[in-house]
Order: C-alpha cells, then structure tokens, then sequence
C-alpha cells in the first residue's frame, strides 16, 4: 500500500489523454514526437500576417493551445490560454541563405509540455523566405500536418483579403484512435488483435556508436526522373510508394552489401483514416498504422523483379478490410488500463528492434500553400528525430520533386552514410530507364 502511494502524485486539472497520444508519447525518449515541415518561397512573406495566422490556427483547436502532462499512473492534457506570440511563432532575419537557419528551426522539438503544440518559425532573406512549421506528433501525423498547412495558408490569405481570420473553419472533435475500429465487423475487429509485424528486423549500420546530435539530412529528387519512373511504374501497376520502397530496398542493399538471400524489411505506413467514418477523423489525431514488408529472400534479379515482389504486398495490404490495424486493438487497451510507468518499460524494449522505416505523405500542390500569390517553390516534410537505433526516411513530393529527409542523432560520418544512402535512392530511380524495354515486354505479355 505504501509503494502504490509512493507512485501517485497531484493529478492535474485537465483532460485524460486518449489512447493515440498515450501510445505515441510512449517513445519519447527514443524520438521526439515532432512532426516538421519546410515550405520555400520565393519572395518576402509578412511575418505580421503570418503570426497571427498562426494564432487563428491554434486558437481553434484545443489541443494546440494544450501541455501534455504525465503522471507514473497517467497522461492528462492541460488546456492553456495565458499562452503568447512566443509560444507558436518566430522570426528570424538572415544575410544568407534562409534555409541554413531553416534547417536548425526544423531540428527543433515541441516538448510534451510546452503551452502550444504547434510553432512556426519564418526565416527571411533579401529576397527568399522559408516557413518552417513543427508540430507535436501525439496531436498530428503526416496527413493531419498537411491539413494544418492548408488551413495556415487559408489563415493567412484571409487575413490579407479582409484584414482577420474570421470564418476559417478547422476540425476541433474526437481525437479518439477508437474512430478507426467504429465500421469494422466484429469479425473484422477480431482479426485486428493479432499483431502484423513482420519477424525480420533490418537495421541501418551506423558507424559511430556516439549518440550525435540532432541533424538533418534531406535531398530532393527532380520531379522529371519521379514522373519518369512513375510513367514505366504504372505499367506493372505500381505506385510511387511502391517505387520508392524498391529504391530503398535495392540501395539499402549495395550500401551495406547485402549477403545474396539475407531477408530484409522495411517499415512503411499507411493512413487509417480509410477506416473512420467518411474516410476522415472526427478532430487532429496521429492515424498512423504500420505496413510492413519484406523481401524474404532478399534482392533478387533486377529492379523490375523487386518493384513486383514489393507491389504485390502492398497492393495485398491495400485490399486488407484491416489494413494498417494489426495489434492495435491490444496495444490501445493496454495504454488506457496499464499504468504509464510499465508501458514505458515495455515501450524501451519494443522500440530497440524496430527496422528501418520510409513513411510517404504523397504529393502536395503547392498551388494550396499560395500566400497571397508567393507560390512555393519546394519544401521538405520530415518525422520524428529518431534516436539509435531507429533511422526512418520520411518522403513528400511538393508538385512532383520527391523529397526526402531523415532527422535523427548523427554523427558526421552518420550524416554521410545516410547522404550516401538518398543517393543511391536517387541512382535507382534514374536508371530504371534501362529496363524500359523489359516493361513493355513484360506488358504485351501479360495482356
């Protein structure tokens, strides 16, 4: 009895946190629970009118004016309004180029407790602005990140045409994760408890065993050689996810070597608001659920091979009433009946095995990130800084050009292997016009 009062503390003034958030805050000290994004444009934008889009934004919706607390037995949200223009927005002035600032602001966390969960920071150069946008991943993942950013650019474009922000409309409801589980079968539902992870664990060698520190490594893939890719792709119906997959399977292989026959894996995932109501969650959630794949035998033949070996499973995956839900209906009723302080022992556990990821948040028009007629000439998305031995690459494309980014703890030689790595990326999907003809063969076969 008295170890058990040992373990309680005051419980705050607040609201529960949900499932979703409980389970994602359960790595963070393997991560950084932040979600970043960098848009490019080519002209001075108004801080002015850009701060107080950001405080239209975050006004609307509760749990971006929120801290997340936590307790040896629980998880609360403190819902604030004494926060200020310093909680959610910076400007920054520079002589250079804006991005080299841009890339520290995107390295930056927003801490479980801070009284917002969203902040901008805009870097300005003579002629050259970029607008760095870091927002807590137990309120949002790539696709909800993405929602925000259009609802900033409305913000702002209102405000320039009618000097405020009135009528912006934002979705401010559940963020239950039970949203996705609402329209399955009870059949469904049954077979969404077993777990789906795959047993092969590929890890990205680092060569320094020293933490690092907080880096971004990111490259961007001309939207020529993705749409040429994507062009020859479409004739083995894959999809741009799956090219990508293949790429980083066939560089992750000449990187480190691979052994002929050695099993490899890579973690992708896909959004589950497929699953809600409407096919859209009710308030900002994390919708993330994993899609594993694996290539049992390796590389095997050339990239054509590979691409229809890793198009198969995910178009399998895709067809999945349950696609993307495996093991979470247990994992979210252990975050809501187990003490934080056991999950956090097991989360440590867990987390250390995990392989290497490729999360894709698909193609963003930059025509919808407009402000007042400054159109982006580019951007970068990337997901949380992921602590040893996690590496995860995060790509976007932003009109076509394909970015892709890691943010993690690295050192310098880190830093190169992983640049090596997008590198190769980049090699595979150049040179897949020298299989063209395999294609078309492969096509006329078929048909």
């Amino acid at each position: 009895m008295k170890d058990f009062e040992a373990l309680k503390t005051v419980i705050p003034q607040g609201e529960i946190a949900g499932v979703g958030e409980k389970v994602q805050y359960l790595v963070h000290e393997m991560n950084d629970n932040t979600v970043r994004i960098a848009l490019r444009y080519p002209g001075r934008l108004s801080a002015e009118v850009l701060a107080q889009a950001v405080a239209a934004v975050v006004s609307r919706i509760d749990v971006l004016h929120a801290s997340f607390r936590s307790t040896p037995l629980d998880a609360y949200w403190i819902y604030n309004e004494d926060y200020s223009e310093g909680d959610f927005f910076t400007a920054e002035e520079t002589a250079e180029d804006p991005m080299i600032l841009a890339e520290q602001a995107l390295v930056r966390p927003i801490a479980p407790d801070a009284k917002t969960q969203m902040h901008c920071t805009l870097v300005q150069g003579e002629s050259e602005s970029v607008l760095v946008l870091n927002i807590s991943h137990l309120c949002v993942d790539g696709g909800d990140g993405k929602y925000l950013m259009n609802k900033l650019a409305e913000a702002y474009n209102r405000i320039v045409r009618t000097g405020n922000a009135d009528g912006l409309e934002i979705k401010n409801g559940s963020r239950s994760a039970f949203q996705v589980y609402r329209e399955l079968s009870y059949k469904e539902f049954l077979s969404a408890i077993k777990p789906s992870m795959s047993e092969v664990k590929t890890e990205f060698h680092f060569p320094e065993e020293d933490p690092g520190h907080p880096n971004l490594v990111w490259k961007s893939l001309p939207a020529a050689v993705v749409r040429q890719a994507a062009g020859y792709a479409k004739e083995r119906n894959a999809t741009v996810n799956d090219l990508l997959l293949t790429a980083c399977y066939r560089a992750y292989a000449k990187l480190f070597d691979s052994a002929p026959g050695e099993a490899l894996s890579i973690m992708s995932m896909m959004d589950l608001r497929r699953h809600c109501r409407n096919g859209e969650c009710e308030g900002l959630c994390n919708m993330s659920g994993s899609l594993p794949t694996v290539l049992e035998h390796g590389i095997c033949g050339d990239f054509w091979e590979t691409l229809e070996e890793i198009a198969a499973q995910t178009r399998s995956a895709k067809e999945d009433p349950v696609a993307g839900l495996g093991g979470m209906p247990l994992i979210h009723t252990a975050a809501k009946t187990t003490p934080l302080w056991v999950l956090l022992k097991v989360a440590n556990k867990v987390y250390g095995s995990m392989s290497i990821g490729l999360t894709n948040m698909g193609n963003i028009s930059c025509d919808d990130l407009t402000l007042n007629e400054l159109r982006p000439t580019g951007g970068i998305f990337g997901g949380p800084l992921k602590k040893k031995p996690g590496m995860q690459i995060s790509a976007a494309g932003f009109d076509g050009a394909v970015t892709l980014c890691c943010v993690g703890e690295y050192g310098e030689e880190d830093a190169k292997l992983i640049r090596r790595m997008l590198d190769l990326i980049e090699e595979e999907l150049r040179d897949i016009d020298v299989h063209k003809d395999k294609v078309t063969e492969a096509s006329a076969h078929h048909e």
